[in-house]
């Protein structure tokens, strides 16, 4: 019994210490004084020669995150906070860093390496962010750096296509160093110059280096899901301009969501289902639809009162797959009223049951009654491609050519 109680204790405790979120970024920003203040004591030992050097070492990670562009001063880098009841864990959002709230204090997990020109290491325990200390890639580095300052002042003027064009030239720069950091430096360069081009409404320009940005992360051992949020914003601006790349785009997000074990997975898969439906590819939709939507909707219980409106896509989606075949519908309706309760009261289920009636009888008057309710399943109504779907089977009913 006494190490059940002690056990018990320690979870007690665990829970009333563990540290309130808002004492992170206080966390954070010490440690990277900290980190800055020993950096410039090592330099100033080493010679007045070498601390230029070391100053222009300073990584463009710590630059972006921690020292505000236009006043010097510190920031707190974007972050997540998990809450695990006994403790809590901290990441930061481009994946640099993570650390554990647990008795009072803040721990770390995980950092990426910084080094400074001779290769001394700056902190950080993580070994897969380190750069390399040559000569060349300091050269590279300051450079880049140099024109992720230019970009800031071409933005507090406005200017807002000299920023984009600058963070480009910084994206290129570090990516030549070809160390593993540096190339999430790109990463992140590329990401302030689509943001910069955005402002600018240059659409095209700003999508180019938004894929950029999400190929670099995808090299990254822990990008994956950063290169897949990414990915799924590119779908999203795609959707409009070019369906087909749209496609591309949800399909990377979904696959890489999957590979990470990331739960935003579902998200991209039914976006690339939805788009599948858009380009008529109402096979794949369907089975896409029967085979991983409807299944992980069912087995999730927050998301299980949305299964009802993906049944009704994947129905809708085999008709147009069949090209037309209202006795697969049927069937179709059938054995998802098996599979699911909640569809089988549901008034899709109905709506569906009306539409083949109508066919089968051969009533266009109820066959239009139907596509009245079908509209109001969802607010907005129909999808464009359900819309044009169900108005060629009603001309084909009025002309008498239904199945």
């Amino acid at each position: 019994m006494l190490p059940f109680f002690v056990l018990l204790l320690s979870g007690v405790v665990a829970f009333q210490t563990k540290p309130k979120q808002d004492t992170f970024a206080p966390f954070i920003i010490s440690q990277r004084k900290a980190r800055i203040g020993a950096s410039g004591s090592s330099s100033a030992s080493s010679g007045a020669g070498r601390t230029n050097a070391a100053g222009q070492g300073i990584s463009g990670w710590f630059s972006r995150n921690i020292l505000e562009p236009l006043t010097g001063g510190p920031r707190v880098p974007d972050y997540t906070i998990s809450d695990y009841y006994l403790f809590t864990i901290a990441t930061l959002n481009d994946g640099s860093g993570q650390y554990l709230g647990l008795f009072q204090q803040w721990w770390t997990l995980s950092e990426l390496q910084e080094v400074d020109s001779s290769g001394a290491s700056l902190g950080g325990s993580g070994s897969s962010g380190s750069r390399s200390g040559s000569g060349n890639g300091n050269v590279l580095e300051a450079q880049a750096e140099g024109r992720k300052q230019e970009a800031v002042q071409a933005k507090i003027r406005k200017d807002y296509i000299g920023a984009a064009r600058a963070y480009v030239d910084a994206a290129k720069l570090f990516e030549k160093t070809g160390t593993e950091f540096n190339l999430m430096e790109a990463a992140g360069a590329y990401e302030d110059a689509f943001k910069s081009y955005q402002m600018a409404k240059q659409t095209g320009p700003a999508i180019q280096c938004l894929e950029s940005a999400a190929r670099l992360f995808r090299t990254h051992a822990r990008g994956g899901s950063r290169a897949a949020k990414i990915y799924n914003q590119l779908g999203d601006l795609y959707k409009s301009q070019d369906g087909i790349r749209a496609l591309e785009m949800y399909r990377e997000a979904s696959e890489l969501y999957r590979s990470e074990s990331d739960g935003r997975a579902l998200h991209a898969t039914i976006r690339q289902a939805e788009q599948m439906c858009i380009l008529h590819e109402y096979e794949n939709a369907f089975l896409l639809y029967k085979d991983t939507i409807i299944p992980e909707t069912m087995s999730q219980d927050i998301l299980q009162y949305t299964t009802r409106d993906h049944i009704v896509n994947a129905v809708i989606a085999h008709l147009g797959a069949t090209g037309g075949d209202w006795i697969v519908l049927e069937r179709d309706v059938e054995h998802f009223e098996e599979i699911c309760h909640d569809f089988r009261t549901s008034r899709g289920d109905a709506v569906l049951k009306s539409l083949a009636r109508a066919e089968r009888e051969h009533d266009p008057r109820a066959f239009q009654d139907a596509c009245v309710e079908f509209d109001r399943l969802r607010t907005g109504g129909m999808a464009d491609w359900q819309v044009g779907l169900l108005l060629e089977e009603k001309k084909k009913l009025e002309d008498g050519s239904l199945l």
